[in-house]
């Protein structure tokens, strides 16, 4: 295959205009002080590639991450309904949006996830699959989503929410300890699938029991937190 062909090959069917690029860079900053989060436990966040899963309570989740987290090569997976109208789906695309649809086996959204993973891009998923209202800490999560990590041999970084964002109400994010399922690369996946979930699950809960401790103990002071650790 001559070098012509594999760079069509290679390139994205999803072309963005430039201004959906301009006001993408415009929104994140602005999303942002809307939505203020502190981030904590950033010198945790691997380079490189990598499965971020994250905890989801609103539509907004995503921005904090985007736009103050992820610097480039970025993805994050959002719902299908969301692309319907052609300029808010270039806006979310040029915002890293890969479009899933919810209740179905959707391959076309998984191949693009697992593309990004193996050039070594991060994105971000939110596995519990829906907005969580339950007042439970986290709801069961897909099975799907550690699978596409473990084919791809990429690590995977939790990130939690202390709770639900608002319109300039303060929250915080954590930055759990990344990890590997490298102890199940070589078994068949239908065999480990709801292994590899469970052990994201308790990544997963022990990164938000971490953060429940520095918000409720060290009032979010994440500097007195890791302090007390090394004493």
């Amino acid at each position: 295959m001559s070098d012509t062909l594999k760079k069509k090959k290679g390139k994205s069917k999803h072309k963005i205009n430039w201004f959906s690029r301009f006001v993408a860079f415009l929104a994140r900053p602005l999303l942002w002080l809307i939505y203020p989060t502190k981030i904590l436990g950033k010198e945790r966040f691997p380079q490189g590639g990598g499965l971020c899963v994250c905890n989801h309570f609103t539509a907004m989740d995503a921005n904090p991450i985007l736009a103050r987290l992820i610097k480039k090569k970025r993805h994050v997976m959002i719902k299908a309904e969301m692309f319907k109208n052609r300029l808010v789906g270039d806006f979310l695309r040029a915002m890293g949006g890969i479009p899933v649809k919810r209740g179905e086996a959707d391959l076309a959204a998984v191949k693009e996830v697992m593309h990004a993973l193996k050039n070594e891009e991060k994105v971000v998923i939110f596995p519990e699959g829906t907005r969580n209202t339950s007042g439970v800490d986290l709801q069961p999560l897909k099975n799907g989503v550690a699978l596409m990590a473990l084919k791809t041999r990429s690590k995977v970084i939790p990130l939690m929410y202390y709770n639900k964002s608002g319109f300039f109400k303060k929250n915080y994010l954590l930055v759990g300890h990344a990890f590997e399922f490298d102890e199940y690369y070589d078994m068949p996946s239908h065999e480990i699938e709801d292994k590899v979930t469970a052990l994201m699950r308790e990544k997963m809960l022990e990164t938000y029991a971490e953060l429940k401790v520095i918000v409720e103990d060290y009032r979010g002071n994440y500097k007195k937190y890791t302090a007390a650790r090394q004493e």
